[in-house]
């Protein structure tokens, strides 16, 4: 696993948008950045509009293309999640960004991009986005940890779902119906041995039992060193009531599986979403007390 280099003040870092369009200001994000020490770039189309998406399949890819190749861009923050990042992933050409890789952020959609650097054994951070960075101070903080320092000690508290135990391993995962649209693709997410961390977003509770089947029936629970459990926000119920909450339908997805499970883990679509490396090793321990996830990229 290759494990970009950390961000120095005076470097620059490119917002782009591979998704849906940007409908609020991106002024607190790009005085955040400026305030670490950063340069911000603008992707041209960032701003651009073409229906729901952030412009059209060219432009996005053309933004993200650049921000790839160019070597003065030392992080790309993606600045909006939703939907669109699929339509341009088998079009980007990874050549000149696997010669210098670059630290890639963000959640939500950007669970592809995600999956597919874990399989060209590129770590990568799942965290806030630009249009997210004023929702919480502590998730920025982490951000900016992340970024500059490649140290991060987290300790939740306990929760009574919890199964205990003690990991070391990489982590992988991110947004659940983006997880499952990989399985079958190029990008398809790569779970033996790591911890996987599951989070989602105004789905229908009969969905998100068919999303954990079928990671089911795919292999993507088998020989896993650890899940982890986050924000599962505004999930819905059909008319036609499937009769169990959402948190219900998880633990029984993931009943028999004898590893560490920690729920409860603020990251996803809620205001605090912690920044996690994915593809760097982690010590993850699970206990009475509560859950600690510690990151150290320094002595790597």
């Amino acid at each position: 696993m290759f494990i970009p280099p950390l961000l120095s003040k005076g470097d620059k870092i490119a917002i782009v948008a591979p998704a849906k369009k940007i409908q609020s200001d991106l002024t607190f994000a790009v005085n955040t950045l400026t305030e670490w020490g950063l340069k911000p770039v603008l992707g041209e189309h960032v701003l651009a509009t073409d229906h729901y998406f952030a412009g059209t399949d060219s432009q996005r890819l053309q933004d993200l293309q650049e921000a790839l190749d160019n070597p003065e861009i030392k992080a790309i923050l993606i600045a909006r999640g939703g939907y669109g990042t699929t339509r341009i992933l088998e079009q980007i050409n990874w050549s000149n960004f696997l010669k210098n890789p670059k630290w890639i952020c963000g959640f939500s959609d950007i669970t592809s991009l995600i999956t597919e650097l874990n399989n060209r054994s590129v770590a990568c951070i799942h965290g806030p986005l630009a249009v997210t960075l004023d929702w919480d101070e502590l998730t920025t903080e982490s951000l900016k940890s992340m970024l500059f320092e490649g140290k991060v000690n987290y300790n939740i508290p306990p929760h009574p779902l919890n199964q205990f135990g003690q990991a070391n391993a990489e982590l992988i995962g991110g947004n659940l119906s983006i997880i499952c649209n990989s399985i079958g693709t190029s990008s398809e997410i790569q779970t033996k041995g790591k911890i996987l961390f599951l989070e989602e977003v105004g789905e229908y509770i009969y969905h998100l039992d068919r999303m954990l089947v079928q990671l089911k029936r795919a292999g993507k629970l088998d020989d896993l060193a650890g899940v982890i459990i986050g924000d599962f926000s505004s999930m819905k119920d059909h008319k036609d009531s499937f009769g169990a909450e959402a948190l219900e339908v998880i633990v029984r997805n993931l009943a028999g599986l004898n590893i560490l499970i920690a729920y409860g883990f603020p990251l996803g679509h809620e205001k605090r979403n912690l920044s996690v490396y994915c593809g760097v090793p982690t010590t993850f321990d699970v206990s009475e007390t509560g859950v600690s996830l510690n990151f150290d990229i320094t002595s790597l």
